[in-house]
């Protein structure tokens, strides 16, 4: 579940999650669209599996 640039996820959604992932942002950015976080969410999941196989 990926939520907006403004609001990110409801509440009552992340309720149903058994966890979250937050992107660290320095600098005066403070927003990523949606493409580039899954991007770097699953660069980050495949960089961390590399070692399990």
């Amino acid at each position: 579940m990926l939520g907006n640039e403004v609001d990110g996820v409801e509440e009552s959604a992340l309720a149903l999650c058994d966890g979250t992932i937050e992107i660290p942002q320095f600098g005066t950015k403070h927003s990523l669209n949606v493409a580039v976080a899954a991007g770097i969410v699953v660069w980050e999941v495949v960089r961390k599996m590399k070692g399990f196989f």
